[in-house]
């Protein structure tokens, strides 16, 4: 298994996978986790599955089968300060 293929991630694979630095996932992740992101699985050292992380950021930017592609699904403006 490669790397970009692997289902359970660290937080700094799961920052790279998505392109962003990891400290500033690291900032997101509460609000992320208030509105549904996927928590870290205990029973895989804490890594997060990376499917379910995808689908939670394909509703969260309405891309998902039942909100229909191209319509943010976005809760309010980010404040990452």
């Amino acid at each position: 298994m490669t790397k970009a293929s692997a289902l359970f991630l660290t937080e700094g694979e799961l920052a790279d996978r998505m392109g962003v630095k990891l400290d500033l996932l690291e900032t997101a992740l509460p609000a992320l986790a208030k509105s549904g992101f996927p928590a870290p699985d205990p029973l895989f050292g804490g890594r997060r599955y990376w499917p379910a992380c995808e689908a939670f950021l394909d509703r969260r930017y309405g891309l998902s089968s039942s909100s229909g592609q191209g319509t943010p699904a976005l809760d309010g403006e980010e404040k990452w300060n």
